[in-house]
């Protein structure tokens, strides 16, 4: 039973994702032109992707070049005047079902997402590759831009509805009391708290799922990292913590 509640569970947990000091707004802002991002594997500095900021377009284009995960091609990220992201094209290869022949093939498959922007809250509306809208996602943020509701919907022939909801409620800076209800099958549920770093990451989660009537404890201490940032506050290496010991795990080189 346990196994089976972990892999439901892994989707509630580390789909958390936070803002943090290595964004591509504080990257555009510095006026980078290019980065390349390497990770260790097997002692050695891997190349993984690479960043191009085109200036007077305003996007940053990432490209995959690394041999794992090969379905995804790139990214392009497009901001506004004010470096927030309005825009986000991702390309990816995979197989598709022909139209004409009715058979799978292989071909570059796209996917958009649109942000909109209103006072405290932020509104996400995938499209797919023919242009549909798929899924709505709108986020509530507090005074201190701290996100403490999420919404997604799905967009279904004829209807619409909701996939997800999560909310936050904030104890302080770094502690937070956390709810996320699924409604696609089977229906669960995620109760409770969240401690994060000075990074802003997950450093550990207390709390039960609950699924198909049936409760499981659910504690979580995630891997320690520690960064290191330039001058102009983008990040370029990321350390892996082991027994107090600091491992060398990625790299970033930027050139301005």
């Amino acid at each position: 039973m346990k196994n089976i509640f972990f892999l439901f569970l892994c989707p509630f947990l580390f789909c958390q994702n936070f803002v943090t000091k290595d964004s591509i707004k504080i990257l555009a802002q510095s006026n980078f032109k290019s980065m390349e991002v390497l990770e260790i594997n097997n002692g050695k500095l891997i190349p993984v992707r690479n960043y191009m900021y085109d200036r007077n377009k305003n996007e940053v284009i990432i490209k995959n070049i690394s041999e794992r995960n090969k379905d995804w091609l790139r990214t392009i990220i497009r901001l506004d005047s004010n470096f927030n992201i309005k825009e986000v094209e991702r390309l990816t290869e995979g197989l598709v079902i022909s139209e004409k022949e009715n058979l799978l093939v292989k071909t570059q498959v796209s996917e958009i997402m649109k942000y909109f922007y209103n006072s405290s809250t932020i509104q996400i509306n995938h499209y797919n590759s023919k242009g549909n809208l798929s899924v709505k996602e709108f986020k509530l943020y507090d005074d201190k831009n701290r996100i403490i509701e999420k919404i997604k919907l799905l967009n279904i022939p004829d209807d619409i509805v909701v996939s997800e909801i999560e909310k936050y409620k904030w104890i302080d800076d770094y502690n937070y009391n956390y709810e996320k209800l699924n409604f696609n099958a089977p229906n669960s549920k995620v109760i409770g708290l969240y401690k994060l770093n000075e990074y802003g990451d997950r450093e550990a989660f207390v709390g039960n799922l609950y699924l198909n009537n049936s409760k499981e404890k659910a504690d979580f201490i995630f891997e320690k990292k520690n960064r290191k940032f330039d001058s102009k506050g983008n990040l370029i290496k990321v350390y892996k913590v082991d027994n107090k010991e600091q491992i060398l795990i990625e790299v970033r080189n930027i050139i301005y």
